[in-house]
């Protein structure tokens, strides 16, 4: 399997969870595979957004073209209420109701849109440093053992409490057990003034923390900061401000 086939099946989530493990610990170590990841997921990104709006529009138009006909096409007023009659209506109205569901931005969808730590430079970058390869809590989370990272890291957070770095995998890991309000007791960053690259990247996972547990207009607040601040999180700052505007 070529990397392109085998990156395309990881950003479609077609790999198993081994696999996928696998996969992540080779894009770590192989610089090679690492530029081809980032070029090949930018264009998979783009494509699937516009086969998503070519799919939308074209469901609009189907959508319209059968609640709406030309009376003069109709069938005589006492043969259109025979047996059946109703039945393109309730599809119509049924396909209505459920693209109004599907459509409606509730918090899991807009987090499960934003959260890929897996392809955030800032998360990266700090697993693969001297750090990153020693702390055990971190190559815990790594390995996607994330309550044994909780539970590792949870010690080294009470003997350095100041620590971002221990922090973020905290964090990380409880977002993904479900246990981010459980973490976000813990978390502390700079909020105010030029914040580095830690601060950001904690302040943007707490505010999708607060996302993912329900709470928008408090992970809007939170994200907001970001939205002034040159960095990696920006334009994905701005984009879910708007999203959670709406």
């Amino acid at each position: 399997m070529s990397y392109v086939d085998l990156i395309i099946k990881y950003l479609s989530g077609e790999l198993s969870r081994e696999e996928t493990r696998a996969f992540e610990r080779e894009l770590e170590s192989d610089a090679g595979l690492r530029k081809e990841f980032e070029q090949q997921s930018a264009a998979y990104e783009l494509i699937r957004d516009q086969l998503q709006k070519r799919s939308e529009i074209r469901f609009r138009e189907k959508l319209e073209e059968s609640m709406s006909q030309d009376p003069t096409e109709a069938k005589p007023r006492q043969k259109f209420f025979g047996p059946g009659w109703f039945i393109p209506l309730a599809v119509a109205s049924s396909f209505a109701i459920l693209f109004t569901i599907l459509s409606i931005p509730t918090p899991q969808r807009v987090f499960a849109r934003y959260f890929d730590p897996a392809k955030d430079p800032v998360v990266l970058a700090q697993i693969q440093d001297t750090r990153g390869a020693s702390e055990p809590g971190i190559r815990q989370y790594r390995h996607g053992n994330f309550e044994q990272s909780m539970e590792e890291l949870s010690v080294r957070i009470s003997e350095e409490e100041d620590s971002k770095e221990l922090m973020l995998y905290y964090l990380l890991s409880a977002i993904e057990l479900d246990r981010q309000d459980e973490a976000m007791e813990r978390i502390t960053f700079e909020k105010t003034g030029t914040m580095d690259l830690a601060d950001q990247a904690l302040c943007w996972y707490s505010g999708l923390a607060l996302l993912k547990s329900g709470n928008p207009e408090a992970a809007r607040e939170t994200i907001q900061p970001l939205v002034q601040q040159q960095g990696p999180y920006r334009s994905r700052a701005l984009k879910l401000e708007k999203v959670l505007l709406k």
